[in-house]
């Protein structure tokens, strides 16, 4: 018995028992992280990259139908800001061709180089000009070159198309832009979607505007799509019950949902997608995975592939993490052993400089206070590390301390933040006609002058003056200048509805047009000067009705310098059509004498 207690009294032989002991219970935990914790991991891994995939291509799908859902949309808004009222478009058909004509650039504009778009158009409804025998709208499809032109398609047609209940009749019903479910038309032998748009003035449709995609085409792009070896994508129906591979319509068996067997997760096929989630299927007695995203038009986007591909990696790892866990135990339980047996003569050294390891080494794992000589190493450790303690917890309170303050210092900052963006936007914008006030104006001109520096400016300028104005306030009081400033404001945002329109005094304005209607500047100054003569010819008193006098300048990167350039011939053909206008209507009291062109480079 004696020679037993001291077996096992020995420190070598304590240290060999401890130290093969919990390399082997260390063994045996990683070998359960392994298959417990690691393949879960991993599980999550495959499921989380499937679904990024499958988001990231469905994101890129849903963009090209936002960027047609806006072109279609931008048409819309263009054309009822076209219309002055539902009557004279009916009797007008000057009006509804120059409507079309005008629109032909912005259709061209929207839809070249998106190669998935078939067509577009605009026509104007039954309602408007009845079952008549002549094109009342544009309508622009591909060619076989891939080149858009024009199809004729009159009004007489439109109850005759086997296909308009998808592009005229179902959006007029529905009251609103929809998505159309893939239809076939045959005048182009081809599949469609199309994203169409009602116009509407006094609950009347007037006009449907859309833009027609090749389902062909789409879904070549999809099946284009690989994931990893094996997998593959596909569109289907929101309901399921149409899955559309490249071969359709083709194919002589078009299936759905009903013949894939659900096995996991068969509630996801009623959500939006499956975010963090696979659907485990049997397809054709093949195990298979997928995962989805819904499309801004109602389909599902579809990622499929073989259960066995997407775990095949999970699987090889559990293997080799187990049998390198076993390896390790093994290496690890003979060195542990070897190195125990051999720590005993150099262990009073140790305990002999656990004082200096006290006083500053801190990365120490204690052993249980015996009486021997690693009991007074641990002692010694365990004073050092009561130290550490009492330190780190002081540290955390400064810390939590200083995370306080630089949370209220934080909060404080954003509401600055926020008031100096509000006080911006209020100082932006003049308080009468809600245009852009003087301090955006030098804002803009500041920006033109830099563009102008780097070679990049193309613009004009269009300097605006409210003839009168005085002679109002003199004779009807100022809310009825008021009135007229705000009048004015109206004619040039109708006449420039793109443009900024600034107002930079009393009674002057500037416009700065806008990239289209920088393009088309001549057709606006027309349309402004038809919409002048209006109210010149609404009264004979000068005072009860609305006249600007205005001048346009071009900028010439060859002769102009600044803004301040542009500015001043524009200002100068402006003085000069003052002087006409108040010649014409025998007006000979003061003019406008000029402006300070100090602030404008």
């Amino acid at each position: 018995m004696k020679k037993t207690r001291l077996f096992f009294s020995s420190i070598s032989t304590k240290l060999i028992i401890l130290i093969v002991s919990v390399v082997v219970v260390l063994a045996l935990g990683l070998e359960a992280i392994c298959v417990l914790f690691m393949g879960n991991v991993l599980t999550k891994g495959a499921v989380a990259q499937m679904n990024l995939f499958c988001d990231e291509r469905g994101s890129d799908l849903d963009t090209e139908l936002l960027r047609i859902e806006d072109a279609v949309g931008s048409l819309s808004r263009w054309t009822v800001s076209r219309i002055p009222d539902l009557q004279t478009l009916k009797d007008d058909a000057g009006l509804r061709y120059s409507i079309i004509d005008e629109s032909d650039d912005l259709i061209k504009y929207m839809t070249e180089g998106n190669d998935v778009i078939q067509s577009a158009y605009i026509h104007y409804t039954l309602d408007v000009t009845g079952p008549v025998d002549r094109d009342e709208g544009t309508y622009y499809s591909r060619d076989e070159d891939g080149t858009f032109i024009t199809i004729p398609f009159t009004q007489k047609e439109i109850a005759e198309d086997p296909v308009s209940e998808y592009w005229y009749y179902a959006p007029i019903r529905n009251g609103k832009a929809l998505w159309t479910e893939p239809y076939y038309d045959g005048s182009i032998d081809d599949y469609l979607i199309t994203y169409v748009e009602p116009v509407f003035l006094e609950d009347t449709p007037v006009a449907v505007i859309g833009i027609d995609i090749s389902f062909s085409r789409l879904l070549e792009w999809v099946e284009s799509l690989r994931y990893n070896e094996t997998g593959y994508m596909y569109l289907k129906a929101a309901n399921g019950n149409v899955h559309y591979h490249l071969d359709f319509p083709g194919q002589e068996h078009v299936h759905g949902d009903e013949e894939d067997e659900i096995i996991e997760n068969g509630e996801l096929m009623n959500q939006e997608r499956t975010t963090d989630s696979l659907i485990r299927y049997r397809y054709q007695g093949r195990d298979r995975v997928m995962t989805f995203v819904t499309l801004r038009n109602g389909m599902k986007f579809v990622l499929c592939d073989g259960h066995d591909s997407i775990y095949r990696e999970r699987d090889h790892a559990l293997v080799i993490m187990v049998i390198a866990s076993v390896i390790m135990a093994a290496v690890a339980g003979v060195v542990a052993a070897i190195i125990s047996m051999r720590i005993t003569r150099p262990l009073r050294k140790i305990a002999a400089a656990a004082n200096e390891i006290g006083e500053g080494n801190y990365d120490v794992i204690l052993p249980p206070e015996s009486g021997d000589e690693v009991g007074e190493v641990s002692r010694n450790f365990r004073l050092a590390i009561d130290k550490i303690r009492t330190r780190t917890e002081d540290i955390r309170a400064q810390v939590a301390a200083q995370e306080e303050r630089i949370e209220k210092d934080a909060q404080t900052l954003k509401k600055q933040e926020d008031d100096l963006v509000t006080m911006r936007n209020l100082a932006y914008v003049d308080s009468l006609t809600k245009v852009k006030n003087k301090h955006a104006f030098e804002d803009t001109i500041e920006y033109i002058n830099e563009q102008i520096k780097s070679g990049t400016a193309e613009f004009a300028v269009i300097m605006c003056d409210l003839n009168y104005l005085k002679l109002i306030n003199d004779t009807h009081g100022h809310r009825a200048g008021d009135k007229a400033i705000k009048t004015a404001t109206r004619i040039l945002c109708k006449a420039f509805p793109m443009s900024t329109v600034f107002r930079i005094g009393g009674d002057e304005f500037v416009i700065i047009p806008s990239v289209l209607e920088y393009a088309r500047i001549g057709e606006k100054l027309e349309a402004l000067d038809m919409l002048l003569e209006q109210h010149r010819k609404s009264s004979d008193d000068i005072t009860k009705r609305v006249s600007i006098a205005y001048g346009k300048a071009v900028f010439d990167r060859d002769n102009d310098n600044s803004f301040k350039d542009v500015f001043e011939r524009a200002d100068k053909q402006m003085y000069d059509q003052k002087q006409k206008i108040h010649a014409l209507d025998g007006f000979t009291g003061d003019s406008r004498t000029g402006h300070d062109m100090n602030n404008l480079g």
